[in-house]
């Protein structure tokens, strides 16, 4: 019995030690509380407070992303320019918005690309102007207008006039400005339509195939006129015409448009876009030597050729835009565009311009 109760004692004597190994570790694990309080307790009369742990840092705030809009940009003085300056001058970022810009060379491929969903804003010159009045595309602000489109003739074709280009081959992009100026040329020679050979080409098909001398002649406009011009000389090149020649009667905006759906669903982002393309359009203006070197560089295009386009642009301050959105003017310019649309078989009837003329947006930005 005297041996059970030593047994006893011994066991006794373990269970104290664990139960107090216990209670240390759970007194240490106390004071690591996710409370971030302190744990107490008296040890032979001794205070053993633990101090309570420092409160942590918040966590810093991540830079909410910035939206991206798509927009489609042209390499020339007009339809890139904002694009450059809006972003070199941090004037996107003050608006709070990022640009993801997309080069293309002409309107038609731009308003494909709006439909698909992946272009919200583009740049387009006058000659895609018509898709807009289908509604496909809806006007937000006029970028310049445009006195640079043109057609050239080579020497050897013959051609000195407009009513020489009867049986020639012509080479234009199709849906452009420099087909508006070949069909006004066609209808001031007294020709038809199907008098002339008018091969479509994209742009630089068009321009290869007048250096190279597979076309007659090439409705095209700066800055490739100017191309043209170096490379094939001006002695070689007979101009048939321009814009100017048909003003007053038809005036040439160059306009920036804007996918319906995308005016529609975020219309604080086409905000955000024309406040930038304001300030953007205002500093071309004011700064163009800057401008012409920020753009060159940006777009691989010569200076030189920038230059040209800038002898053959009208540019319209933003507060004098606004003017011009009030009073109607910018209205009848696009629906005398359409009349010619109408004639040469692009629409079937002249719609109201303000069914696909916007400026709301452009006139909440400029007060």
């Amino acid at each position: 019995m005297s041996m059970l109760i030593r047994a006893g004692k011994k066991s006794f004597g373990v269970w104290m030690i664990a139960i107090s190994l216990l209670l240390t570790l759970s007194a240490c694990g106390t004071s690591g509380g996710t409370n971030g309080g302190a744990a107490s307790g008296t040890a032979g009369g001794k205070d053993t407070t633990v101090p309570a742990a420092k409160p942590q840092e918040p966590a810093k705030e991540v830079p909410k992303e910035l939206p991206t809009i798509n927009v489609a940009y042209m390499p020339d003085i007009h339809g890139a320019t904002p694009i450059v300056l809006g972003e070199e001058k941090g004037y996107f970022k003050e608006a709070g918005v990022k640009i993801n810009a997309v080069k293309f060379l002409s309107g038609p491929p731009e308003f494909q690309a709006m439909a698909a969903g992946d272009i919200d804003i583009a740049y387009i010159g006058p000659g895609a102007t018509f898709l807009s009045a289908q509604g496909k595309g809806n006007i937000i602000a006029v970028d310049s207008l445009n006195t640079g489109d043109m057609v050239y003739a080579t020497k050897k074709s013959g051609i000195k006039d407009w009513k020489d280009l009867k049986g020639k081959t012509v080479g234009v992009p199709k849906g452009t400005s420099g087909e508006m100026i070949l069909n006004l040329g066609i209808k001031k020679g007294g020709l038809k339509p199907e008098d002339v050979n008018a091969v479509n080409m994209d742009v630089a098909g068009a321009v290869s195939a007048f250096v190279a001398g597979k076309v007659d002649a090439v409705a095209i406009w700066s800055p490739y006129t100017s191309e043209i011009e170096k490379q094939v000389g001006k002695d070689n090149i007979v101009k048939l015409g321009d814009n100017k020649m048909f003003f007053p009667e038809y005036v040439f905006p160059q306009s920036w448009v804007v996918n319906p759906k995308f005016l529609k669903e975020k219309p604080e982002l086409v905000e955000k876009f024309l406040a930038a393309w304001v300030k953007a359009n205002d500093y071309r203006i004011k700064n163009i030597e800057e401008t012409i070197k920020l753009t060159a560089k940006y777009t691989q295009v010569p200076e030189d050729s920038l230059k040209v386009q800038v002898d053959t642009t009208e540019w319209i301050e933003s507060k004098k835009q606004v003017d011009y959105f009030k009073d109607g003017t910018v209205i009848k310019w696009y629906e005398n565009l359409e009349k010619l649309f109408v004639e040469n078989g692009k629409l079937t009837e002249v719609v109201k311009g303000d069914t696909f003329v916007s400026p709301a947006p452009f006139l909440k930005v400029v007060k």
